[in-house]
């Protein structure tokens, strides 16, 4: 028998920490593929000090999305990755919550 343990790790390296201000804010837009809604995509929200992801979201029916719950004075961008791998991944830069 081979002896195995398991060890925890903080994973402080993984994680960021976001500083919570009094202002809490949001993000919020749509999807659209050649001029029509679209909900077959992945919106991931990345902070722009540290390019860490902050959250991942799947639009709704309709091709909305919204991340809740910012502070106004994150640097942020979006990128929006078509599942179906039809088209190029959408950038959008500079995103301020408000």
């Amino acid at each position: 028998m081979i002896y195995c343990s398991r060890k925890a790790y903080r994973n402080s390296n993984f994680l960021q920490s976001i500083q919570a201000g009094p202002v809490v804010a949001k993000i919020q837009g749509s999807i659209k593929k050649l001029g029509q809604q679209y909900e077959d995509a992945t919106v991931v929200l990345y902070n722009k000090a540290n390019l860490q992801p902050i959250a991942i979201h799947k639009p709704d029916e309709n091709g909305d999305y919204q991340f809740l719950g910012l502070n106004t004075d994150l640097k942020t961008f979006i990128v929006a990755l078509d599942k179906n791998q039809q088209f190029n991944a959408i950038i959008q830069d500079n995103v301020v919550p408000k």
